[in-house]
C-alpha cells in the first residue's frame, strides 16, 4: 500500500498544479503568482512586497518544478502497484497458465545458469594466485610436429639463468612419497618443487613457513610441505605439526608449513589427462648429474612475467634462447623451441570448445522457451483482446496498457527466475559427482555473485523476449474496432504464433543435430578396438619403498614373489604388471638405434614410447602376441630382450622380419626383439597409435618403482579386491596399495569428457524437443479453437472426421517443413564449429541430420494430431450456435 504520507502529498501536489510539460506549467505559475500579487496588492501592499509575497508563499519555481516531478514518480509507482496488484490477481484467477510459464522459462533459465555457473568456474575466474594474467608455462617444443613437451634439467637452468622477460621461473615434477609410521604405509601423491615455486604463485602457508632457497639442493631437502586436507586426513590437524618429523621413503623429513584450505594447483601435463592435486609437497633439489641432463626431460617449469614485458615480448627473447641452446648444444637441443603459454589458457584450452558448445545450446534451447512463453502470452491477449478495447475505450493509454503487459511479464520472469535458480543448484549438485575428473576447477561451479548477475540479466532478457509478441499485437489497437471486430485479429495472431513455432522446430533441430553427431562420434569412439580385453581385470597400483627396492631387479623380484601367491589363488586367471596402464595417458620414451642401419646426423634421433612390463602382462591384459614372450627370468644377467608393437614393426622395418634383430637404448647393451605384440591405445582412444616397445622390469633402464598390478579373474573382479590387498600385504606390509579398481572402470572414465558434454547435450536437445512439441500442440489447438465454426460448417455439408484431420495436419506440416528446412541450413553451418569434438563423423553427416528431421516431423505429427482428431469430433451443432 502507498503510505498515508505519499498520499497526502499526491492530492496536496494535484491541488497545485495538474499534467503537462514544463513550458505550460511555467506559464500556470506564472499566472497564479500575478494573481496572488494583484490580491496582495488590493490588501495594500506595494507591487515589489506583493510579488515578494506571493514568491515566499509559494517558494521558485524550481522548487515546484521538483515537486511536479515527484508528483509525478508517485503517479508512476501508484500505477505500477495497481498494475502489480490486477496482474497478481489475475495468475491467481489462471494457475496453470501461470504455472506453465513459470516452469518453462524455469527450465530454459535454469539450464542456463547451470551451464554458466561450470564456464564461471573454469573459463571465467581469475586462477587463485597474484598476478594470474602473468603467469605462463613454459614448454620444450619441435617446430616440425609443433608439440609440446616436458622440460629436461639443464634446460630449466639456463632458461632461469639467461633471460630477463621473467621476474621468476620456477620447475616442478610428480613425483610420490610413502608415508610410514603413521599407521598402515600410505602412498601420497607429491609435488617436487623448486625453492621459490609457491612464492612465485603469491601463495602463503596457513601454518608455518615456505621453502627456503638452501632447502632446494641434495642433503638438505628432507623438508615437506602439507596440503590442508592432508594436515586435516592423514595428521587429525595436529596444531605442532609444523617442525614435527615424518617418515617418507624410510627417511625422517621435517614439517615447515601447511598449506591454505583454498590452495588448489591441480596442473595438466603435456598430454591431454590432468595430474591430481598433490598432498605433500618437497624440494626438487637436483643432483649434479641431473643439472647436466638435457635428454631426459621430467620437469614443468612456470614463470612470472616481468613487470612491463609482455607475452610476445618474451616469445622473442625466448626464440633468441633456443637458437643458442642449439648452437651450444646440437646433439640435444637443435630444433628445439621454447614455447611460453598463459596458465590459464594451458589448464583451460581443452574445455573451453565444450563448455561454449553447451552454453550455446541451453541459449537455444531458452530461446525455445521464450517462444513458447509468447505463444501462451498471445493466447491470453487473445483471451483479453475485448477487455483492453474497452479500457481503450475509456480513456487508457496504449503506454498504460503495454505496462500492464510488462508488469505481467515481469512478474512471470521474477518467478522463472527464482525456481531456474534453485533448479540450477540442484542440477550442480546432482551432477557434481558425475563431472569427468579431466574437467579442470570444476569442482569450483556452484551459485555466486557472477552466477546470480547472469541469472538476473537473462531473466530480464527473457520478460523482453517473451513480451514482445502480445506488445507487438496490441500496438495500434483502436478501441472501436477491437469492440466491433475482436475476432478479426485471429488471422495476424496465427500468423506470428505460426512464426514462432517454426523458429522453435528450426532451432531445435540444430540441437538435435549437435546431440546426434556427438551421441554418434562417442558410438564410434566407445567402439574402437583399444587393443586389449579389459572384461574380468582388477588393477591396483602399488609403490616399492626404495629403501628395499631400490632397482630394477629388487622392483622384480618383489613382482615374482607376489605373482606366486596370486596365480596360486583360486579364481585368478593370470597376473602380471606393467609401468603404465593402457589409456593412462603416462608413458616414458627414449631414443633407440637399430643395429646395422647407418648412424643419423647429431640431433636427428628415433624415440618411441617404451613401458617396463612383467611376465605374465600380455596374457592379463589380453594382447596377442606374436613370437616370444617375456619370461621371469629375462633378469640383468641374461640377455637383454625387446617386445615392440605392430606399428613400430610396420615404422621402421617395413615388410622385413624384426623378430631376431637388435636395439638399443638406455645403456650400451643390445637387446633382441623376442616378440611382437598388437597396438593398444595408451593415451586415448581417439589418439592415433604409435609405435610402442616393451621391456622386462628386471632390464628396465631406469626404476620403475610404482607398478600397477593387473589380475586376470575368473569370476567378478570387484570381490578379488580385498583378496589382492590382503596378498600384498602378505608379501609386504611396507607396501603400500591404493587404486584398485576394474579395467572397465578405468576405460569407461578415459571417456568421460565426451560422454559427460554428450549427455548434457542430448538432454537439453530432447527438452528442446518437448518444448518445441507443445509449441506447435498449443498453436494447432489455437486455430482449431478460433476454426471451430468453420469445422462444424465443414462436418455439416458433409466433410468427414479425416478431411478434418488432414486439414489440420496439413497447416501443422506447413510449419514443420518450414522449421526443418531452415533449420537444415543453420545446422549445416553452425555443426562445422564442433568438428573438433568428433571422432569416427563427419559434422556434415547426412544419416544423422536426416534422422533428426524425421524424428522432429514424427515428434510434430503426433503433437499435431491430438488436438486434430478432437477437431473431428466437433458437433457441427454446438459449433454452429457457438457464435
Amino acid at each position: 500500500m502507498i503510505g498515508r504520507a505519499w498520499r497526502h502529498a499526491a492530492d496536496r501536489l494535484r491541488a497545485v498544479f495538474g499534467s503537462g510539460d514544463d513550458r505550460e506549467f511555467d506559464a500556470e505559475m506564472d499566472e497564479h503568482l500575478r494573481q496572488l500579487a494583484e490580491r496582495y496588492v488590493r490588501q495594500g501592499l506595494t507591487s515589489e512586497a506583493a510579488a515578494f509575497a506571493a514568491r515566499r508563499q509559494f517558494g521558485s519555481t524550481t522548487r515546484l518544478r521538483e515537486e511536479r516531478r515527484e508528483l509525478q514518480t508517485v503517479r508512476a509507482l501508484e500505477s505500477l502497484w495497481i498494475d502489480v496488484r490486477y496482474t497478481a490477481r489475475g495468475l491467481r484467477k489462471a494457475p496453470t497458465f501461470a504455472a506453465a510459464v513459470a516452469i518453462t522459462l524455469a527450465l530454459g533459465i535454469g539450464a542456463n545458469t547451470a551451464i554458466f555457473s561450470l564456464c564461471n568456474a573454469i573459463l571465467l575466474k581469475p586462477l587463485p594466485y597474484a598476478d594470474p594474467d602473468r603467469l605462463v608455462m613454459l614448454w620444450e617444443y619441435l617446430p616440425g610436429g609443433g608439440s609440446l613437451s616436458t622440460v629436461a634439467p639443464a634446460n630449466f637452468i639456463d632458461w632461469r639463468r639467461q633471460t630477463r622477460s621473467f621476474s621468476a621461473v620456477a620447475a616442478m615434477r610428480a613425483s610420490s612419497l610413502v608415508l610410514t609410521g603413521s599407521g598402515e604405509p600410505a602412498r601420497l601423491s607429491a609435488g617436487m618443487v623448486s625453492w621459490d615455486f609457491f612464492s612465485l604463485l603469491g601463495i602463503e602457508p596457513a601454518a608455518g613457513r615456505g621453502f627456503l632457497e638452501e632447502e632446494d639442493r641434495p642433503g638438505r631437502d628432507h623438508v615437506a610441505i602439507l596440503s590442508y586436507d592432508t594436515w586435516i586426513d592423514r595428521f587429525g590437524a595436529r596444531a605442532d605439526i609444523v617442525g614435527s618429523k615424518v617418515t617418507f621413503n624410510d627417511a625422517a623429513y621435517t614439517i615447515v608449513g601447511v598449506l591454505p584450505a583454498d590452495f588448489e594447483f591441480a596442473l595438466k601435463g603435456s598430454g591431454a589427462r590432468p595430474r591430481a592435486m598433490h598432498e605433500v609437497w618437497a624440494p626438487l633439489a637436483l643432483l649434479d648429474y641431473q643439472r647436466l641432463q638435457r635428454g631426459t626431460h621430467p620437469l614443468r617449469v612456470l614463470a612470472q612475467l616481468a613487470p612491463s614485458v609482455d607475452l610476445h615480448t618474451a616469445q622473442a627473447e625466448l626464440d633468441v634462447l633456443a637458437a643458442a641452446l642449439a648452437r651450444a648444444y646440437p646433439e640435444d637441443d637443435k630444433d628445439r623451441g621454447i614455447r611460453a603459454v598463459p596458465l590459464a589458457d594451458w589448464l583451460t584450452g581443452d574445455a573451453r570448445r565444450p563448455l561454449l558448445t553447451l552454453l550455446a545450446a541451453v541459449a537455444f534451447v531458452l530461446a525455445i522457451a521464450c517462444a513458447n512463453v509468447a505463444n501462451l502470452m498471445l493466447t491470453r491477449a487473445a483471451a483479453r483482446q475485448r477487455e483492453i478495447a474497452l479500457r481503450l475505450a475509456v480513456g487508457a493509454s496504449s503506454a498504460r496498457i503495454a505496462q500492464q503487459l510488462l508488469v505481467e511479464s515481469a512478474l512471470l520472469g521474477i518467478a522463472g527466475g527464482v525456481v531456474g535458480l534453485a533448479l540450477a543448484s540442484a542440477g550442480l549438485r546432482a551432477v557434481a559427482g558425475y563431472l569427468p575428473a579431466g574437467l579442470p576447477r570444476a569442482a569450483n561451479a556452484g551459485i555466486d555473485w557472477h552466477v546470480l548477475l547472469f541469472t538476473i540479466i537473462i531473466s530480464i532478457a527473457t520478460v523482453v523476449l517473451f513480451a514482445l509478441a502480445p506488445l507487438v499485437h496490441t500496438r495500434g489497437v483502436s478501441a472501436r474496432e477491437s469492440l466491433a471486430h475482436a475476432a478479426r485479429s485471429g488471422g495476424s495472431r496465427s500468423r506470428l504464433r505460426g512464426a514462432l513455432v517454426a523458429a522453435q522446430v528450426a532451432v531445435t533441430l540444430v540441437l538435435l543435430a549437435g546431440a546426434g553427431l556427438l551421441a554418434k562420434s562417442l558410438w564410434a569412439l566407445v567402439h574402437v578396438p583399444p587393443g586389449f580385453r579389459s572384461d574380468h581385470v582388477l588393477t591396483a597400483r602399488l609403490t616399492l619403498p626404495r629403501a628395499r627396492y631400490g632397482d630394477a631387479p629388487g622392483v622384480a623380484r618383489f613382482q615374482h614373489a607376489l605373482f606366486e601367491r596370486l596365480r596360486a589363488l583360486p579364481g585368478v586367471v593370470s597376473a602380471g604388471a606393467t609401468a603404465y596402464l593402457p589409456l593412462s595417458g603416462d608413458d616414458n620414451g627414449w631414443a633407440f638405434v637399430i643395429e646395422g642401419r647407418p648412424p643419423l646426423p647429431i640431433g636427428v634421433f628415433d624415440m618411441v614410447k617404451y613401458r617396463a612390463v612383467s611376465d605374465g602382462y600380455f596374457g592379463a591384459i589380453g594382447m596377442p602376441i606374436t613370437g616370444r614372450d617375456i619370461r621371469a627370468d629375462d633378469v640383468r644377467d641374461a640377455p637383454f630382450v625387446v617386445v615392440i608393437n605392430e606399428s613400430m614393426a610396420r615404422t621402421y622395418w617395413r615388410g622385413e622380419q624384426p623378430l631376431g634383430q637388435r636395439l638399443r637404448f638406455g645403456g650400451p647393451q643390445w637387446r633382441i626383439v623376442i616378440g611382437i605384440v598388437g597396438d593398444v591405445h595408451h593415451d586415448a582412444l581417439d589418439a592415433e597409435l604409435k609405435p610402442e616397445m616393451y621391456v622386462p622390469f628386471a632390464q628396465a633402464p631406469n626404476v620403475e618403482a610404482t607398478p600397477t598390478v593387473v589380475v586376470r579373474t575368473a569370476t567378478e573382479p570387484a570381490a578379488m579386491s580385498s583378496t589382492l590387498r590382503a596378498t600384498v600385504v602378505a608379501t609386504d606390509p611396507a607396501v603400500p596399495i591404493d587404486r584398485v579398481r576394474t579395467l572397465d572402470t578405468f576405460v569407461s572414465a578415459s571417456v568421460g569428457q565426451p560422454r559427460f558434454r554428450t549427455w548434457l547435450l542430448v538432454t537439453f536437445s530432447l527438452l528442446a524437443l518437448v518444448m518445441a512439441s507443445i509449441g506447435l500442440y498449443g498453436v494447432t489447438n489455437d486455430a482449431i479453437v478460433q476454426r471451430t465454426r468453420e469445422f462444424g460448417i465443414c462436418l455439416a455439408v458433409g466433410a468427414t472426421a479425416g478431411d478434418v484431420i488432414r486439414l489440420v495436419l496439413a497447416r501443422a506440416a506447413r510449419l514443420l517443413c518450414a522449421g526443418v528446412a531452415l533449420g537444415l541450413l543453420a545446422s549445416a553451418a553452425l555443426t562445422r564449429t564442433m568438428a573438433g569434438l568428433l571422432y569416427g563423423v563427419s559434422s556434415l553427416d547426412a544419416p544423422t541430420f536426416a534422422g533428426v528431421s524425421v524424428l522432429l516431423l514424427a515428434v510434430g505429427c503426433v503433437a499435431s494430431y491430438i488436438p486434430a482428431r478432437r477437431a473431428s469430433r466437433i458437433d457441427p451443432a454446438v459449433a454452429l450456435r457457438s457464435e
